[in-house]
């Protein structure tokens, strides 16, 4: 008998166990080791690509946590200045209503004082 071993499966070189039969079954035998070689070849060109997948994920969730992180940042900046610039708007409705107020005690005083 004539054993190949595919893997860890040792086959038999002819379907009947004869020995003059053995060609076509190896052809076949060949046929069916290049078919696997070749899957095997996809697989690691597949795996190598999900590998590179996972690195590419992983660098995309770092840049988005980076990013979030950013925008809390920015989210904090932007309120602390608006309400820096509320009170500065505050301040200065209240400088502007001073300043009428005075005018206005400046033109009441002037026009009772000229009667």
């Amino acid at each position: 008998m004539n054993l190949h071993s595919v893997g860890s499966q040792p086959t038999l070189g002819a379907s009947d166990g004869s020995m003059g039969q053995g060609r076509p079954q190896s052809k076949r035998l060949q046929q069916t080791q290049a078919q696997v070689d070749e899957v095997v070849g996809i697989m690691k060109v597949n795996v190598e690509k999900v590998l590179e997948r996972d690195a590419k994920l992983s660098q995309l969730d770092d840049r988005a946590d980076a990013l979030q992180e950013g925008a809390s940042q920015f989210e904090k900046s932007a309120a602390t200045l608006k309400r820096k610039y509320w009170w500065k708007n505050c301040k200065m409705i209240i400088i502007i209503c001073a300043i009428v107020l005075v005018i206005i005690i400046i033109i009441v005083v002037w026009v009772s004082t000229s009667n």
